[in-house]
C-alpha cells in the first residue's frame, strides 16, 4: 500500500504547479542541517616502514578464477592486506591525515582480479563507514541503468513519456541521457530551496524543479549538480512503485552483498526514515562494499555468483563521453581547467587516442575517490572523510604554495596507485584532443 501511495503522490507532484507546500511532507520532529561525520568503528594498524612508491608490487589475496555458473571467486575479503609496496604511500597518506587533523584512511586495490592491498590506517578500520557525497552518483547512474536494461525506460525517450503530467517550461523533452550525463538544463540545485529541506520529499523538490523549467536547452551544457539525478531517480520510483533508496537496495545492494552501504536523508544521515535521499550525494559506504560495486563493473556487469547486474554495453555506454558535444559549464574548478569528460553517472579522468576510458571514477566532496584503471588492469576505493578540514582538490605537494591547505585527495591517488605498483598514467589524460 505504501508503494501505490507514493507512485500516486509522485505523479500529482511532478504534474502540479501549485504552491510549494502542496509538495511538502511533515517536517520531522528533529534533524540536523550540518553534516554528520558517519565514522562508526576505530582501529590502529601498525606503523608504516619507511619506504618509496615503487616498492616490490608482491603479495595476492583472492583469485579471479571463473565459476561454472558464469561468475567468480570475488575478490573482496575482510582481510587486511598489507603490501609493501604501499609502505610509501601509507607513509604520505598518514602524513597529511596528521596535517589536516583527520582521524584515519583507507585503502582497498584489485590487480588482475587479485586483493593486493586493503589497509586502515590510524584510527580507521575496514569496517569504517563515511559518507561518500558524489561518489553516490555512480550507484544511482547504475540503479537507474538497470531500469534501461530491462526496458522499463529508454535513454533517448522523453520524460513525458513517463511522466506525462509534467509542467515545466521546456522540460518534456529532457531525456534520461541528458539527465544522467549532466546536460538536462534544469536548474543548478543551490538555486531550487527544496534540494536541502527536509520538509519535501525526493518526488516533491523533484517536482520544484520541474516546474523550474530550463535555464538552457537540454543536451546543449554540461553541469555538474545534483538536480539531474534527483529528477531521474524521482522518475524512477514513479515508473517502479518503489522508493528510490530501496531501489538501490533491490537492482544494486543486495545482489552484491553491498550491506553497509545505504542512501540516507539529505541533511541527516542518521534519520531512520529515508523519504528524501539525494541520489547524488547521501549515500553512505565502506570500503569492501564500494569495492564489491567496482567489481561488478570490472567483470562488465556480473556478480561473484553469476547474476547479471549490468549488461556490458550498458556500462561501456556509462563510460563513453557523453558531453563532447555540448559547452562546459560548471564542475570543479580543476575540472573545468580539463573540461574532464563525462560520461554518464562518471568520470573519464584519462582516455585513450580514440577517446574511449581508460580511467573512470566519481570522487566525492569529502575526498573518497573510487576508480577504475584500465591501463594497469586494476579498481581502487580510497576512503576519507574530510568535512571539518575544508578538503579542497589539489597536488599534496603544493600545500605550502596554496594558502596552506593540506591536500588529503585528489586525482593523484590514481597515479600514486599505479606507481606503487610498477606502472604508471599517461601524463596526456586526453590524447585525442592534441
Amino acid at each position: 500500500m505504501k508503494r501505490r501511495v507514493i507512485a500516486t503522490f509522485a505523479v500529482v507532484a511532478l504534474a502540479t504547479v501549485g504552491a510549494a507546500c502542496s509538495n511538502q511532507r511533515a517536517a520531522p520532529s528533529s534533524s540536523s542541517t550540518a553534516p554528520v561525520p558517519a565514522v562508526i568503528d576505530t582501529a590502529t594498524n601498525s606503523a608504516p616502514e619507511p619506504d618509496g612508491h615503487g616498492s616490490d608490487p608482491s603479495t595476492t589475496v583472492g583469485s579471479p578464477d571463473t565459476l561454472p555458473s558464469g561468475g567468480y571467486v570475488t575478490a573482496i575479503t575482510d582481510v587486511p592486506v598489507d603490501n609493501p609496496a604501499f609502505d610509501g604511500f601509507e607513509r604520505d597518506i598518514t602524513a597529511l591525515m596528521q596535517q589536516a587533523g583527520l582521524p584515519g584512511a583507507s585503502l582497498l586495490v584489485v590487480q588482475h582480479g587479485q586483493l593486493v592491498e586493503q589497509e586502515a590506517w590510524m584510527e580507521y578500520n575496514l569496517d569504517t563507514t563515511v559518507l561518500i557525497a558524489s561518489g553516490s552518483k555512480w550507484l544511482s547512474a547504475a540503479t537507474i541503468m538497470t531500469l534501461v536494461d530491462d526496458g522499463t525506460i529508454e535513454l533517448d525517450m522523453p520524460i513525458s513519456t513517463y511522466v506525462p503530467e509534467l509542467v515545466g517550461p521546456n522540460v518534456r523533452g529532457i531525456t534520461f541521457r541528458q539527465l544522467l550525463s549532466f546536460t538536462s538544463g534544469l536548474a543548478d540545485d543551490d538555486r531550487i530551496p527544496c534540494s536541502g529541506d527536509l520538509t519535501y520529499s525526493l518526488q516533491g523538490c523533484a517536482a520544484e524543479f520541474i516546474k523550474a523549467g530550463v535555464v538552457h536547452p537540454p543536451g546543449a551544457t554540461f553541469r555538474y549538480g545534483g538536480q539531474h539525478l534527483l529528477v531521474a531517480a524521482a522518475i524512477a520510483e514513479i515508473v517502479t512503485g518503489v522508493p528510490f533508496a530501496e531501489l538501490f537496495q533491490q537492482r544494486i545492494a543486495r545482489p552484491l552483498g553491498m550491506t553497509s552501504t545505504v542512501f540516507t536523508e539529505v541533511g541527516d544521515p542518521r534519520s531512520a526514515a529515508v523519504d528524501f535521499p539525494s541520489p547524488a550525494g547521501s549515500a553512505r559506504s565502506t570500503l569492501g562494499d564500494y569495492g564489491r560495486f567496482l567489481e561488478m563493473i570490472y567483470h562488465e556487469g556480473v556478480a561473484p555468483d553469476g547474476t547479471r547486474i549490468l549488461q556490458a554495453a550498458t556500462i561501456a555506454e556509462m563510460q563513453t563521453n557523453q558531453i563532447a558535444d555540448a559547452e562546459y559549464g560548471t564542475a570543479a574548478a580543476f575540472r573545468v581547467a580539463d573540461e574532464s569528460p563525462y560520461g554518464l553517472g562518471e568520470w573519464l579522468d584519462w582516455t585513450r587516442e580514440d577517446g574511449s576510458a581508460l580511467v573512470v571514477s566519481s570522487d566525492g566532496a569529502f575526498g573518497f575517490r573510487p576508480w577504475l584503471d584500465k591501463e594497469n588492469d586494476l579498481f581502487g576505493v580510497y576512503l576519507i572523510q574530510d568535512i571539518d578540514s575544508g578538503y579542497v582538490e589539489g597536488d599534496p605537494n603544493a600545500a605550502t604554495d596554496d594558502g596552506g591547505t593540506v591536500h588529503t585527495s585528489g586525482n593523484w591517488i590514481f597515479e600514486w596507485v599505479a606507481e606503487a605498483l610498477g606502472g604508471s598514467l599517461p601524463k596526456d589524460k586526453y590524447p585525442d584532443r592534441t
